[in-house]
């Protein structure tokens, strides 16, 4: 299988992207960096179906830990990741390598806001409510019927989740919401919380990931 990645999306930009608790209408604000547990990632995977056939994106793809659960664990066809942290991308690639696996994923040092979805089947994103809501266009734009996306502890505000209840699926205190492509599209008037209550529950989330890390 032949790199649709090379060259002129790898040599983007790789700076310009901050991954702190920035709030308001930059690009930067919809993705502080907080890893997904790998529980966690192992679920959102079995919710989605991911499997033999598929191609999933992570939209801030961290160190790569979905991305590879996808290929290893759910033999997935593909794994994209897009990320602007130049070591994390270094790391990834150094990984990708390690395994043989440079057919079956590629990291993209790029703004996910202008990259192309179109070829996706499942997307995962670990985003902001706002960052969510600001990738409803683009995701109703670019993914064909049958994509799935699926988001940790953050709706898509106004979109019906494909649980029957229209709800999430729990893991411990995690939330995981998975979205159908086009039935999501059934509007669900829910209002979305302020930005100080995001900002709110996403430090509560960076300073318990802090805590754990020492130990």
């Amino acid at each position: 299988m032949s790199n649709p990645f090379k060259d002129d999306e790898f040599n983007q930009r790789s700076s310009g992207w901050h991954y702190s608790l920035g709030w308001g209408d930059r690009d930067e604000s919809v993705a502080p960096y907080v890893p997904t547990p790998l529980n966690v990632v192992r679920r959102m995977l079995e919710i989605s179906k991911a499997g033999p056939g598929d191609t999933v994106y992570d939209l801030g793809c961290g160190d790569g830990r979905i991305l590879f659960t996808a290929v290893e664990e759910f033999n997935v066809d593909l794994a994209v990741g897009y990320e602007l942290n130049p070591n994390m991308i270094d790391a990834i690639r150094e990984k990708i390598t390690d395994k043989n696996l440079e057919d079956r994923i590629y990291v993209i040092s790029k703004n996910f806001f202008e990259g192309n979805f179109a070829p996706a089947t499942i997307i995962t994103v670990y985003l902001t409510t706002t960052g969510n809501s600001k990738l409803k266009p683009k995701f109703k734009d670019e993914l064909k019927p049958g994509a799935r996306i699926v988001s940790h502890d953050f709706p898509i505000y106004e979109w019906e989740a494909s649980k029957e209840d229209g709800e999430y699926y729990t893991l411990g205190s995690h939330k995981i919401y998975l979205y159908s492509i086009p039935e999501c599209y059934t509007e669900k008037k829910i209002e979305d919380p302020s930005p100080t209550k995001e900002e709110d529950r996403w430090t509560r989330i960076k300073r318990l990931f802090e805590r754990l890390e020492r130990g």
